[in-house]
């Protein structure tokens, strides 16, 4: 029996010219039903990220943060002999004991950036051990314009101090400095410039774009809605700096709440990037550290 033939083809070429192959014309470049390798870039998309699955270390990381933190586990690293006793004698002032820094009328400026030193310092390694391949991968935001992508750091700072007061103007309120403000201001002036610029700048930011966004937000969404996660992710960040601050006004909540919704916002513009979410927080850290550093210059030269 012979094969049909379509209009003048020959018989050795039954079926019309540009017949479909295997796949439909614009399938993906991988078969259907194929898994990404975890960490593997999307060909439809290279510069999108991954943020993964939860696995142990994310474990270990919100174990590290909530009780070292929040519920103050790792102030226990104080009161080991000689721990608050060498950082006192770094900072220049006479040895004293843990026990004597919590029975102070106030707790000295020295131990404050001292504790964040040592806090910072330990959860930021913990962390980045066990975050670091999502982290480097997320840098695959850059892969295209690149340059304009870091000169947006500067406008998302500037961004964030224009919106801080155009609510402060629409509420009529005047800026009011928290009390963790208060506290990184004077911390900051008992730390070297860059000292401040390593732990407030740099391990700070990442500590907290880890937990508010990487998890709350990137992992936390494969399971509930970025319309639950991000509310959730904002509100905590904001509740954060004044979880020991009785207090608290609107006008101290409204920069925090300003840097909330920036950094939400450029992690899920720049699809899930933990590393760029992180340069923007960091960005905007050492500009504060910097014109706090200015601030300091001034008044030495008043005095």
């Amino acid at each position: 029996m012979s094969n049909p033939t379509y209009g003048t083809n020959p018989p050795q070429h039954p079926y019309p010219v540009g017949w479909p192959g295997k796949y439909p014309t614009g399938w993906p470049k991988t078969p259907p039903g194929t898994k990404r390798r975890r960490g593997q870039a999307d060909p439809e998309d290279p510069t999108a990220s991954d943020p993964g699955k939860f696995h142990w270390g994310d474990l270990l990381g919100l174990i590290v943060y909530i009780g070292g933190f929040l519920f103050g586990g790792m102030l226990f690293v104080f009161a080991i002999p000689g721990v608050t006793e060498f950082g006192a004698d770094a900072y220049g002032y006479d040895p004293i004991s843990f026990q004597e820094v919590l029975s102070a009328d106030q707790v000295p400026g020295w131990f404050l950036m001292y504790s964040n030193v040592v806090l910072y310092g330990i959860a930021g390694v913990v962390l980045l051990a066990v975050s670091w391949r999502a982290f480097a991968r997320s840098f695959r935001w850059f892969a295209t314009w690149w340059w304009l992508k870091v000169l947006l750091l500067p406008v998302i700072w500037l961004s964030t101090l224009l919106f801080t007061g155009l609510v402060l103007m629409a509420s009529g309120q005047e800026p009011d400095i928290s009390a963790n403000q208060q506290a990184v201001q004077e911390a900051a002036g008992e730390s070297s410039l860059w000292m401040s610029i390593l732990i407030l700048g740099l391990v700070g930011p990442f500590v907290e774009e880890y937990i508010f966004r990487h998890i709350l937000i990137g992992k936390l969404s494969r399971y509930i809605s970025v319309w639950i996660t991000v509310p959730i992710s904002i509100i905590a960040f904001t509740l954060l700096h004044f979880i020991s601050d009785p207090e608290t006004t609107f006008a101290s909540m409204v920069p925090y709440l300003s840097m909330a919704i920036a950094f939400t916002a450029v992690y899920l513009l720049s699809k899930k990037s933990f590393a760029y979410a992180w340069l923007a927080h960091a960005f905007n850290n050492v500009m504060s550290v910097l014109v706090m550093e200015l601030q300091f210059i001034e008044m030495g030269t008043i005095i």
